[in-house]
């Protein structure tokens, strides 16, 4: 009988969207995949020369305790991350969790880089912010080069995604969360500054942040308290991953 670790049935081949598995590249990433989600990791893959890596050598131990198969296959490797000399890489099943309730909470509405969204995910784990919310359509959060952005990131975080924003709101109705005091957060231009702004400690809060190019639609402004990061006239914009940054940490700094 195939047990939940059997990974045989998986085939190594480079990453499409619709699979229901994907790679962790980079022996970083894999030992967060093998440290926070251990339970989706199926198999871990190394090639010939990073065998004198200590990395992958705890990566060899942790496979062991964990009873999952480690393999030397160069050419498997290639299949998965073919640009770039990558020592190792975890396969694991994708999983999308619902947001914890009464939690600090970031949504992406319609991300579409996937450097940007994994640099925001690697932001929010540096400053204990674990639940993100996707709207959808959106960039590919387990496309291994997301994946490889966050540098493992992702696996400490608890991914959802979402039709709507309304669909988000729907689902932490539904959840218990407590939405009259959760407090809704779009960055928009239109917004008041957010050095204006008091995050209440003991309050969560939702930080919504639009796509690279559009932002947030018109509709945001009628949704809870819309802020604006103030800059020099000397750029038009600051870019997603930036006012990410700025947003959570001043509210994390509010909330310490």
């Amino acid at each position: 009988m195939k047990t939940d670790r059997d990974a045989g049935e998986i085939e190594i081949k480079p990453y499409k969207r619709d699979f229901l598995h994907s790679y962790s590249c980079g022996v970083f990433p894999t030992c967060e995949l093998a440290l926070n989600k251990p339970e989706i990791l199926k198999k871990i893959i190394v090639t010939n020369n990073s065998l004198g890596n200590g990395g992958v050598a705890k990566l060899r131990e942790t496979a062991e305790k964990l009873c999952v198969p480690f393999v030397i296959d160069d050419k498997a490797m290639a299949r998965i991350y073919p640009k770039e000399n990558v020592y190792a890489a975890g396969v694991f099943t994708k999983r999308f969790e619902n947001p914890a309730k009464n939690r600090n909470h970031v949504v992406l509405v319609n991300p579409s880089d996937m450097g940007n969204l994994g640099t925001i995910m690697r932001t929010m784990a540096a400053f204990e912010i674990f639940d993100l919310a996707l709207i959808t359509p959106c960039c590919d959060v387990y496309n291994p080069k997301t994946v490889r952005a966050s540098m493992g990131a992702v696996f400490r975080l608890r991914i959802s995604q979402f039709d709507s924003f309304d669909g988000y709101v729907e689902h932490l109705k539904k959840s218990g969360d407590s939405i009259p005091d959760r407090e809704f957060f779009p960055f928009m231009l239109d917004g008041r500054p957010v050095e204006e702004v008091n995050f209440e400690a003991g309050k969560a809060a939702t930080l919504i942040l639009g796509n690279e190019a559009a932002g947030l639609p018109e509709s945001f402004l009628g949704v809870g308290k819309p802020v604006r990061i103030m800059h020099a006239d000397t750029v038009d914009s600051l870019n997603l991953p930036v006012a990410a940054a700025i947003g959570i940490y001043k509210l994390r700094k509010n909330n310490y």
